[in-house]
C-alpha cells in the first residue's frame, strides 16, 4: 500500500543518516525503515519463537515469518556494540 507521512523534520532526518549508514536507499531506503520501526514498536513478540537446529559443528536458527530479518550489517552493529 502507497500512502504519503508528513514526518518531522528530526526524524526524516534521523531516516536518511541511517540509510546512509546502512549503505543508502538501495540497501535500506526509508520505506523499509520505516516498516521495520513499525513492525518492531507495534507488532510486539512474535507468537512463535525462533527453532534452534543444532548441527554437528554449525547451528542453524529458523525464524517464524513475524520475526524481523536481521542482516550483516545488524549483526557487525550489535557485535560493535
Amino acid at each position: 500500500m502507497k500512502t504519503t507521512l508528513d514526518l518531522p523534520e528530526d526524524v526524516a532526518d534521523l531516516l536518511r543518516k541511517e540509510s546512509a549508514r546502512r549503505g543508502g536507499r538501495k540497501k535500506a531506503s526509508l520505506s523499509k525503515l520505516v516498516s521495520r520501526a513499525v513492525r518492531q514498536v507495534y507488532a510486539g513478540e512474535p507468537d512463535s519463537p525462533a527453532v534452534v537446529d543444532l548441527k554437528e559443528g554449525r547451528v542453524v536458527v529458523k525464524r517464524s515469518v513475524e520475526m524481523p530479518v536481521v542482516d550483516f550489517e545488524d549483526l557487525a552493529d550489535a557485535l560493535d556494540d
